[in-house]
């Protein structure tokens, strides 16, 4: 859903990054997840948020001060799969790409995707084929459909993408 990125101000509240720009499913009173340094699970309840294109801030519930929200940085947030907002037809989360089969224009299998990363300029997809892996850029002129019930990424034989 997003990271934490630091403190803003003294009272505990947090700047933090929306990987999805369009849409925010993020609510007061909402229970977010996050891991912990040492690979725990655990949650933390929206107390106040204020989404904006330009800077968002989150703060938590028992985060008062600065140096509990220290404790945060850098820590990626996510909530579960029910709490997305629905999807029109034809729309899909980039999560669900993730395990997909990659398939060249011939149908034959490149390897599979096992991560997405969100950058500035754009959505890139992470293939891991038998040579290692692949960045492919999650645009119309690399990715030619991905089949949600399938769960195929087809991608377009772009010279110097896959060779």
């Amino acid at each position: 859903m997003g990271k934490l990125l630091k403190p803003r101000g003294l009272k505990g509240e947090l700047w933090i990054t929306i990987f999805n720009d369009v849409d925010s499913a993020l609510k007061v009173g909402m229970k977010v997840w996050m891991t912990s340094r040492n690979g725990e699970f655990f949650s933390q309840i929206i107390e106040s948020l204020m989404i904006s294109r330009a800077k968002s801030w989150i703060k938590f519930e028992g985060c008062h001060k600065r140096e509990d929200a220290d404790n945060l940085i850098g820590l990626n947030f996510s909530i579960p799969r029910s709490e997305f907002t629905p999807l029109n037809e034809n729309e899909i989360y980039l999560v669900d790409v993730i395990g997909a089969a990659v398939l060249n224009e011939d149908r034959k299998i490149i390897g599979s995707v096992i991560d997405i990363m969100s950058l500035p300029a754009q959505n890139v997809v992470v293939v891991e084929t038998k040579e290692g892996e692949v960045l492919i850029p999650y645009v119309d002129a690399h990715i030619l459909l991905f089949d949600n019930k399938e769960k195929n990424l087809i991608v377009k034989d772009v010279e110097g993408l896959l060779n």
